[in-house]
C-alpha cells in the first residue's frame, strides 16, 4: 500500500497528481487536501487490512473450481460438499482487524515522520 491507494481511500472524488511516490499535487478545488498524517495512518490501516484479509487468498487457492464444486454437490450431496468447504474454512480460519493493534501500526507510522512532515 502507498500515498495513492491512501488518497484513492481518503478522497476517491478529489483531483490529484502523486509523484517520486509522496510528492502530492492537489489539484482539487473541492475538497481539501489530507494531511501527512492522515495519510500515513490510512497507509497503515490499508497494510494492516491486507494483511488480515490473506485468509480469504488462502481459501480462494484451495476452493475447488465452480464445475468440480457442482459435480461434487451433484454425485455425493450438498453435505459432501459442505465438508469438503469447511473443511478450507477451518484451515484458513476468518481474520478480522484488531483496533488496538491498528492504532499501534498508525501510532508507529506517524511517528516515523520527520517533524517537517507532519
Amino acid at each position: 500500500m502507498n500515498y495513492v491507494d491512501a488518497l484513492i481511500s481518503l478522497c476517491p472524488t478529489a483531483k490529484w497528481v502523486v509523484r517520486g511516490g509522496k510528492d502530492i499535487e492537489w489539484l482539487d478545488e473541492e475538497q481539501t487536501q489530507p494531511t501527512e498524517k492522515e495519510i500515513v495512518q490510512k497507509v497503515a490501516e490499508l497494510e494492516y487490512q491486507d494483511e488480515v484479509n490473506e485468509y480469504q487468498r488462502q481459501r480462494a487457492a484451495e476452493y475447488p473450481s465452480y464445475a468440480d464444486q457442482f459435480d461434487k454437490i451433484f454425485h455425493e450431496g450438498v453435505d459432501a460438499w459442505k465438508a469438503d468447504i469447511q473443511a478450507i474454512k477451518d484451515k484458513y480460519p476468518k481474520a478480522t482487524m484488531d483496533a488496538d493493534v491498528l492504532k499501534e501500526r498508525q501510532d508507529k507510522a506517524v511517528a516515523d515522520l520527520t517533524p517537517a512532515e507532519e
